[in-house]
């Protein structure tokens, strides 16, 4: 200890009389620099030292002095708002916290399970996800990590596995060699596919499942696996079991592929892939587009005449939804795809004068002077009566419609016709009897009877009741007396009555008209006790004149909940909707409700024969009416909160079904469109119109 105790003092003196000798020699190189090096030193000290003075001198400065008091209160406002801002931003971009579990992940609020994709078929089938992006009331994200890799490197790749797996069937004697010889052929087809010069990819799938719940995590991971598991899928999903960070990682719209699950895929399955989520939206050739699928931005377009189970569609929304200007918007592009084609228009409110205006339509006004015959039939062509069964009956359907329209009638005027019916039913054959119109289909191309021919019936029992008798004569006092008060009730249908022109022929047809718009206007806006009446005449007509032609005939109804709250009516309204399709009619009926479609069981028979349904914005969409249409849960929130059509944001959004398979779409008009939807005649001349 001494000795080193020593020698320490020994380099120290040392160093020290070197230091000296250096300080004696200011012109040697080490003197020079260690001039400097104590020059630099006191500078450093010494600018150090002016600064800390300085900022102890320094006064500070007090805002209240310079700005006044709005000013610094708003300062402070802008600044909450700002970390407000960025608090935002930090929750938006990544969870607070993350829960780690084997299968799951606890993110945020929500619960998670990822998983990867550990087989692909070889060929997949365009579109082959389409199914999975269909899924609308399960939360997930799909995320694909697709790399080109190198040709050659690829080539030799292919090529020894498919030497291995040829060597494999080629040792192997069981069962399991057809197998691997199966194999190895797919495997040289891929081969000889990159030696023609197919490119070769690494791709990854990845699939987020989310939900609110773990049990509700663990049903929707299941309806995700069997999406993924059948066909076309025909993967093999896995659930990333204890790396469920990686995988979340990977999953991550900007993550690398972090789990490191990849498999050698070719140009051909990549582009099947990525045509997957097209393929959830609805294109049929001779449709009309309905509007843009709200994700993946594709027209959705629909033909109602291809539909194997009639051609009926109803749109339903509340006020302001936006359902009459895509009921409009629809009508206009339906007419305009086909020459072939008949428009007619039936509404209460006078709210589609524009567009009739606009399209030059054959304006009919009901209850001006214009004959219309609620007892008019016509002759149902032979290529109809091929298709209708045995037992169908057009005679009895039009007697059925009759009495429909005559018991309206009296119903509207407060009075029950009791065992009179019968009479009245007596006085209806009589009138088709008499113009030779029987159960024989040939026979209804002969004029139809009116109200007025009736009447001329029930004159000749009052004058004769013995010639109407069947089995006694006390018949005849009471077909009499029955006689007379059904003249006195009808009168409103002879000339000069209310009624006068329902008690002529019809003059108006649909031959040679590309659209109609039957106008209630006299009615001024309003809708009186009559109009169910009136609308459902009109359907009996449009329908009888719908036989005749061999065009297709797009017949719109605004405000059908006022023909489907009458039970007398829905008798006649079932049988149109069951036979239109053989006249190649489409309905479609415009309503803002949807309880008058299950008030009777025949409204719920004419729900069944609409194979397309559009649902806007509707508030009373509830669990109970989501049940009765067969939405799912997050298709009745999609009605709930669908956007209603404004001007701000140029679009409403809808549900559109068909066939049970529903679309969220938007519904939005090109410029010349919504010119000819907006146009208001008492406002603007049809010379402003696009094309005018």
């Amino acid at each position: 200890m001494v000795s080193m105790h020593n020698l320490t003092l020994q380099f120290g003196g040392e160093f020290m009389n070197q230091l000296l000798d250096w300080l004696r020699q200011p012109t040697s190189p080490e003197g020079a620099a260690l001039y400097a090096a104590g020059v630099l030193v006191i500078a450093l000290i010494g600018i150090f030292a002016w600064k800390r003075h300085a900022t102890e001198e320094e006064p500070e400065v007090d805002f209240t002095d310079v700005f006044d008091e709005e000013t610094i209160q708003t300062g402070h406002t802008e600044g909450r708002l700002l970390d407000n801002i960025a608090e935002s931003h930090k929750t938006t971009i990544a969870p607070a916290a993350i829960e780690w579990g084997t299968r799951a992940a606890r993110v945020g609020e929500q619960w998670t399970s990822t998983l990867y994709i550990t087989d692909y078929p070889d060929y997949p089938n365009d579109g082959y996800l389409s199914d999975l992006f269909q899924l609308t009331d399960v939360e997930f994200d799909l995320t694909a990590h697709i790399r080109p890799k190198n040709q050659q490197r690829a080539r030799n790749e292919l090529q020894e596995i498919a030497d291995d797996l040829q060597v494999d069937a080629d040792l192997e004697k069981s069962v399991r060699g057809g197998y691997l010889q199966q194999r190895a052929n797919q495997a040289a087809a891929t081969y000889n596919a990159v030696e023609s010069g197919t490119r070769v990819f690494d791709q990854a799938l990845f699939v987020t499942v989310r939900a609110d719940t773990r049990n509700e995590l663990r049903d929707a991971v299941q309806s995700i696996k069997s999406a993924l598991r059948d066909e076309p899928a025909s993967l093999t999903p896995k659930t990333a079991i204890c790396k469920q960070d990686l995988a979340l990682q990977s999953a991550a719209p900007i993550g690398a592929n972090v789990l490191g699950r990849k498999s050698i895929t070719l140009g051909g399955a990549v582009g099947a892939l990525l045509s997957s989520p097209h393929n959830a939206t609805i294109l049929e050739e001779g449709g009309v587009e309905f509007g843009i699928h709200k994700d993946t931005h594709s027209p959705v377009v629909i033909d109602p005449f291809a539909r194997d189970n009639g051609y009926a569609m109803f749109t339903v929304g509340d006020t302001g939804s936006g359902k009459s200007f895509g009921s409009k918007q629809n009508f206009i592009r339906s007419i305009e795809q086909s020459k072939d084609r008949i428009g007619i228009i039936l509404e209460p409110l006078n709210n589609w004068a524009g567009v009739a205006e606009a399209l030059n339509a054959k304006r009919v006004t009901v209850g001006g002077t214009l004959g219309l015959n609620p007892l008019e039939i016509r002759q149902t062509p032979e290529h109809v009566q091929r298709a209708m069964g045995e037992d169908a009956s057009p005679f009895n359907e039009k007697l059925d419609d009759a009495m429909s329209f005559l018991t309206n009638y009296f119903a509207l005027r407060g009075i029950t016709l009791g065992d009179r019916r019968t009479t009245l039913e007596l006085g209806l054959q009589q009138a088709y009897e008499r113009q030779g119109i029987t159960d024989e289909i040939a026979t209804h191309g002969n004029p139809s009877p009116t109200i007025r021919d009736m009447m001329d019936v029930f004159e000749e029992m009052v004058e004769s009741p013995e010639t109407f008798v069947v089995r006694t004569n006390a018949e005849a006092s009471k077909l009499r007396d029955d006689a007379t008060w059904l003249l006195g009730q009808l009168r409103l249908f002879e000339e000069g009555g209310r009624y006068a022109n329902l008690g002529r022929a019809s003059e108006f047809n649909i031959r040679d008209e590309k659209v109609i718009y039957l106008d209630l206007a006299q009615q001024e806006g309003s809708v009186s006790s009559s109009t169910a009446l009136t609308m459902q005449l009109l359907i009996s007509l449009v329908y009888e004149r719908a036989k005749e032609t061999d065009k297709e005939v797009v017949f719109v109804i605004d405000e059908a909940r006022y023909i489907m709250q009458d039970a007398a009516s829905l008798a006649f309204l079932e049988t149109v909707f069951r036979h239109h399709r053989h006249h190649d009619l489409s309905i479609r009926l415009v309503t803002q409700t949807v309880d008058e479609f299950f008030e009777h069981a025949e409204s719920e028979a004419i729900l069944d024969q609409c194979a397309v349904k559009q649902f806007h914005h509707l508030d009373g969409m509830d669990e109970a009416w989501a049940k009765e249409f067969g939405l799912n849960y997050a298709q009745m929130r999609f009605v709930q909160d669908a956007i209603p059509g404004n001007e701000d944001a140029g679009y409403s959004e809808a549900l559109v079904g068909v066939d049970g398979e529903w679309r969220g779409i938007r519904v939005e008009a090109m410029p010349k469109e919504k010119q000819v939807i907006d146009f208001d005649p008492t406002e603007s001349a049809s010379g402003s119109l696009p094309g005018a």
